[in-house]
Protein backbone atom coordinates (compact mmCIF):
# COMPACT_ATOMS: atom_id res chain seq x y z
CA UNK A 1 0.00 0.00 0.00
CA UNK A 2 2.87 2.37 0.78
CA UNK A 3 4.49 1.61 -2.57
CA UNK A 4 1.18 2.22 -4.34
CA UNK A 5 0.72 5.52 -2.49
CA UNK A 6 4.24 6.60 -3.48
CA UNK A 7 3.64 5.71 -7.14
CA UNK A 8 0.17 7.26 -7.43
CA UNK A 9 -0.26 10.90 -8.37
CA UNK A 10 -3.31 12.76 -7.11
CA UNK A 11 -4.42 16.27 -8.04
CA UNK A 12 -2.40 17.72 -5.16
CA UNK A 13 0.72 15.56 -5.66
CA UNK A 14 1.83 12.06 -4.63
CA UNK A 15 -0.83 10.13 -2.70
CA UNK A 16 1.69 9.36 0.05
CA UNK A 17 1.70 13.07 0.95
CA UNK A 18 -2.09 13.21 1.24
CA UNK A 19 -3.14 13.25 4.92
CA UNK A 20 -6.20 11.04 4.38
CA UNK A 21 -4.13 8.41 2.56
CA UNK A 22 -1.46 8.50 5.27
CA UNK A 23 -4.10 8.20 7.98
CA UNK A 24 -5.67 5.12 6.38
CA UNK A 25 -2.27 3.46 5.95
CA UNK A 26 -1.40 4.22 9.59
CA UNK A 27 -4.69 2.72 10.80
CA UNK A 28 -4.06 -0.47 8.83
CA UNK A 29 -0.51 -0.66 10.19
CA UNK A 30 -1.80 -0.42 13.77
CA UNK A 31 -4.41 -3.10 13.05
CA UNK A 32 -1.71 -5.33 11.57
CA UNK A 33 0.46 -4.97 14.67
CA UNK A 34 -2.51 -5.90 16.87
CA UNK A 35 -3.18 -8.95 14.70
CA UNK A 36 0.47 -9.99 14.94
CA UNK A 37 0.46 -9.76 18.74
CA UNK A 38 -2.84 -11.64 18.96
CA UNK A 39 -1.36 -14.44 16.81
CA UNK A 40 1.57 -14.57 19.25
CA UNK A 41 -0.93 -15.15 22.09
CA UNK A 42 -2.35 -18.11 20.18
CA UNK A 43 1.12 -19.54 19.53
CA UNK A 44 2.10 -19.05 23.17
CA UNK A 45 -0.96 -20.97 24.35
CA UNK A 46 -0.25 -23.79 21.90
CA UNK A 47 3.42 -23.95 22.90
CA UNK A 48 2.35 -24.40 26.53
CA UNK A 49 -0.01 -27.23 25.57
CA UNK A 50 -3.07 -25.08 26.23
CA UNK A 51 -6.10 -24.60 24.05
CA UNK A 52 -6.17 -21.09 22.60
CA UNK A 53 -9.09 -18.91 23.57
CA UNK A 54 -11.11 -16.69 21.26
CA UNK A 55 -8.00 -15.10 19.72
CA UNK A 56 -8.68 -16.68 16.33
CA UNK A 57 -12.15 -15.16 16.31
CA UNK A 58 -10.71 -11.75 17.12
CA UNK A 59 -8.12 -12.09 14.35
CA UNK A 60 -10.76 -12.96 11.79
CA UNK A 61 -13.12 -10.17 12.91
CA UNK A 62 -10.35 -7.62 12.31
CA UNK A 63 -8.46 -9.17 9.37
CA UNK A 64 -11.31 -9.82 6.94
CA UNK A 65 -12.78 -6.29 6.89
CA UNK A 66 -9.24 -4.85 6.86
CA UNK A 67 -8.47 -6.98 3.83
CA UNK A 68 -11.56 -5.75 2.00
CA UNK A 69 -11.04 -2.12 3.00
CA UNK A 70 -7.44 -2.11 1.81
CA UNK A 71 -8.34 -3.72 -1.51
CA UNK A 72 -11.21 -1.30 -2.14
CA UNK A 73 -9.15 1.73 -1.14
CA UNK A 74 -6.24 0.69 -3.35
CA UNK A 75 -8.48 0.14 -6.35
CA UNK A 76 -10.13 3.52 -5.73
CA UNK A 77 -6.72 5.17 -5.42
CA UNK A 78 -5.71 3.73 -8.79
CA UNK A 79 -8.88 5.06 -10.42
CA UNK A 80 -9.98 3.33 -13.63
CA UNK A 81 -6.66 1.47 -13.73
CA UNK A 82 -7.66 -0.33 -10.52
CA UNK A 83 -9.83 -2.74 -12.49
CA UNK A 84 -7.21 -3.52 -15.13
CA UNK A 85 -5.06 -6.20 -13.55
CA UNK A 86 -3.01 -6.98 -16.64
CA UNK A 87 -2.08 -3.34 -17.18
CA UNK A 88 -1.27 -2.29 -13.62
CA UNK A 89 1.14 -4.37 -11.50
CA UNK A 90 -0.50 -3.59 -8.13
CA UNK A 91 -4.10 -4.03 -9.28
CA UNK A 92 -4.32 -7.83 -9.40
CA UNK A 93 -3.29 -8.30 -5.78
CA UNK A 94 -5.64 -5.63 -4.50
CA UNK A 95 -8.51 -6.97 -6.62
CA UNK A 96 -7.96 -10.46 -5.20
CA UNK A 97 -7.81 -8.98 -1.70
CA UNK A 98 -11.10 -7.13 -2.16
CA UNK A 99 -12.94 -10.07 -3.71
CA UNK A 100 -11.41 -12.69 -1.41
CA UNK A 101 -12.22 -10.64 1.68
CA UNK A 102 -15.94 -11.25 1.19
CA UNK A 103 -15.45 -15.02 1.23
CA UNK A 104 -13.07 -14.80 4.17
CA UNK A 105 -15.78 -13.00 6.18
CA UNK A 106 -18.10 -15.99 5.67
CA UNK A 107 -15.69 -18.96 5.80
CA UNK A 108 -15.07 -20.41 9.23
CA UNK A 109 -17.96 -18.49 10.80
CA UNK A 110 -19.57 -15.24 9.84
CA UNK A 111 -18.61 -11.94 11.42
CA UNK A 112 -21.78 -12.08 13.54
CA UNK A 113 -21.03 -15.53 14.96
CA UNK A 114 -17.47 -14.52 15.79
CA UNK A 115 -18.67 -11.34 17.50
CA UNK A 116 -20.97 -13.48 19.66
CA UNK A 117 -18.00 -15.66 20.62
CA UNK A 118 -15.96 -12.62 21.64
CA UNK A 119 -18.91 -11.05 23.48
CA UNK A 120 -19.55 -14.19 25.50
CA UNK A 121 -16.02 -15.50 26.10
CA UNK A 122 -14.00 -12.30 26.34
CA UNK A 123 -16.42 -9.66 27.52
CA UNK A 124 -18.49 -12.05 29.66
CA UNK A 125 -21.79 -10.91 28.19
CA UNK A 126 -24.75 -13.28 28.58
CA UNK A 127 -25.24 -15.86 25.86
CA UNK A 128 -28.12 -15.69 23.41
CA UNK A 129 -31.28 -17.36 24.68
CA UNK A 130 -31.66 -20.73 22.97
CA UNK A 131 -34.68 -22.75 24.03
CA UNK A 132 -33.45 -25.71 21.96
CA UNK A 133 -29.92 -25.74 23.37
CA UNK A 134 -30.21 -29.17 24.99
CA UNK A 135 -32.46 -30.76 22.34
CA UNK A 136 -30.82 -33.11 19.80
CA UNK A 137 -31.25 -32.00 16.19
CA UNK A 138 -33.33 -35.08 15.28
CA UNK A 139 -35.81 -34.23 18.08
CA UNK A 140 -36.52 -30.71 16.89
CA UNK A 141 -40.04 -30.11 15.58
CA UNK A 142 -40.80 -29.33 11.96
CA UNK A 143 -41.92 -25.69 11.81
Amino acid sequence: MIELARDTELEDGPAIRNQQVRSRIADWYVQQQGLKLTRYRTLTALSKGQTPGPESSIIKIVAAPKMQDMGAFAMELMGPAGIMKEEVPHAAGFQAQWIGGAGFRIAGGTDEILRNIVAERVLGLPADVRVDKDVPFNKLGKN
